[in-house]
């Protein structure tokens, strides 16, 4: 048991690293693009949807770039994660080894990002004095929220697709949807309360609102929003590990 424990881990990083060594290959700003991408889009919401707004929200510059952090690394893990066992049919087809460390050293590679990307942006913040220590539990709670959501979801779609690659563009079509219905651009206390349980449904409205709260001390999260997000995250991640332990079986028939 602990020499496959190992192995498994071993395996998971190699391939982490693999993924953290080409993604920046042959760019002449390498790293740099970690804001880069999260700052031009923040710049460009913030002139669009400041003029509509009928309520300022509050130091709504980092508002908006710790959302776009988020859902940059959800987006694009489960963006790359979801036909990641199709594009690797090579690789399975000649060896055998755990199919899960494909998906998920994808996660960890894009999370390794984020943290890095976490890390410049809490210098800005800094400057306004509302991050402090006491903070640090809802940020490290939003982040394991975040990474088991996404490690659920990502494990349940890449299954999936094996069988059924309509699914790869289903997550393509649902996530510029799903964009707009977290609180990202926008606070949460704006959605009347009979369409509230949309939100409630959606694990990332808790975990941004986490982040918020504990980078900028926005408006925490309401007790039935988290737990039914945690509910909702709790459940993905259980049936995301279910379908794929069961469906990597026969990966090798459908890739």
């Amino acid at each position: 048991m602990k020499s496959e424990i190992q192995h498994f881990w071993e395996l998971l990083w190699a391939m982490t690293e693999k993924e953290l060594r080409t993604r920046y290959k042959y760019t002449i700003f390498g790293f740099f693009w970690l804001v880069a991408n999260p700052l031009l889009q923040m710049i460009i919401i913030y002139f669009v949807f400041s003029f509509f707004m009928k309520e300022p929200i509050e130091n709504y510059q980092y508002y908006l770039f710790i959302g776009l952090l988020v859902w940059n690394f959800f987006s694009l893990s489960l963006t790359k994660a979801t036909p990641s066992i199709v594009f690797e049919r090579s690789l399975i087809k000649k060896a055998r080894f755990p199919r899960s460390v494909i998906p998920l050293s994808i996660i960890l590679s894009n999370f390794i990002h984020f943290i890095l990307a976490l890390l410049l942006f809490i210098i800005p913040v800094l400057f306004l004095g509302t991050l402090s220590f006491t903070h640090i539990p809802q940020i490290f709670f939003g982040l394991v929220l975040l990474l088991a959501f996404t490690i659920g979801l990502s494990l349940l779609t890449s299954a999936l697709n094996v069988r059924f690659r309509d699914v790869n563009f289903f997550v393509q079509a649902l996530l510029i949807i799903w964009f707009y219905a977290t609180p990202i651009v926008y606070s949460i206390a704006v959605i009347p309360y009979k369409f509230m349980w949309l939100w409630r449904l959606n694990p990332m409205t808790s975990v941004v609102q986490l982040m918020q709260w504990g980078f900028l001390d926005a408006s925490p999260p309401g007790i039935g929003m988290l737990s039914a997000n945690i509910g909702a995250t709790i459940i993905i991640f259980i049936v995301g590990f279910i379908v794929f332990q069961s469906e990597s079986k026969n990966f090798d028939d459908w890739v």
